[in-house]
């Protein structure tokens, strides 16, 4: 007969927090300008809230697994990828397939070169190709994970400059945004807030490896 094994389950709870972006206009401006400032402005409250939401994911990587330390320089990431998507998927029996990095590994990528002074991430079907990074995309590729460059991170090649990420290991829940306005009567101006709810939830922290200077 074959043997069972009971079936363990547990609940993970997050918390769920709001994330607005708002301004607060003139009524004379609002009524008496082109109708595409209101477009703009609702562009403005919509990356407002983006940076609002994604300053809280990034916020949140900080709480997964510090990784190995190594040197801020190419061979420093060759390391970091070999050594914590291995760690990550020992931890998890899943893959990491993310690496999330802000604009001083951006840039480190972008400048690294071999031997012979020939870039390694920027160029066109080079030899040992290790990846793609270029100054005109935020999304590329490191050593096979998907390469993806956030602002928000930090944005020198310090602790916490990169993530590499199972994607299993965490998930970002979000309500869909909602848009209001309030009158001010006694100042004649009008608030306006594009807002929305959103709970990231780290299941497994070993599957989040932090960059981390040796």
């Amino acid at each position: 007969d074959p043997a069972g094994t009971v079936m363990e389950s547990a609940y993970i709870t997050g918390t769920v927090s709001k994330y607005a972006g708002s301004q607060v206009i003139s009524l004379e401006l609002l009524e008496r300008s082109d109708p595409i400032f209101f477009d703009e402005l609702a562009i403005q409250l919509q990356r407002a809230y983006l940076k609002a939401t994604d300053n809280a994911l990034i916020t949140a990587l900080k709480t997964g697994t510090l990784a190995t330390g190594v040197a801020a320089t190419s061979a420093g990431i060759i390391s970091y990828v070999s050594t914590e998507s291995a760690a990550a998927y020992n931890a998890t029996s899943y893959f990491a397939r993310n690496y999330i990095a802000g604009t001083g590994q951006w840039s480190l990528l972008m400048s690294a070169t071999d031997t012979t002074g020939r870039p390694i991430y920027n160029a066109s079907n080079p030899m040992n190709n290790a990846g793609n990074a270029v100054p005109g995309s935020i999304k590329g590729n490191v050593l096979g994970l998907d390469l993806y460059v956030d602002y928000q991170a930090v944005s020198t090649t310090i602790d916490n400059s990169a993530f590499i990420i199972v994607p299993e290991a965490v998930t970002w829940y979000e309500s869909p945004t909602s848009y209001f306005s309030v009158n001010n009567v006694g100042n004649m101006q009008v608030q306006t807030a594009i807002y929305g709810y959103g709970s990231l939830v780290v299941k497994n922290a070993k599957g989040i490896r932090r960059f981390n200077v040796a």
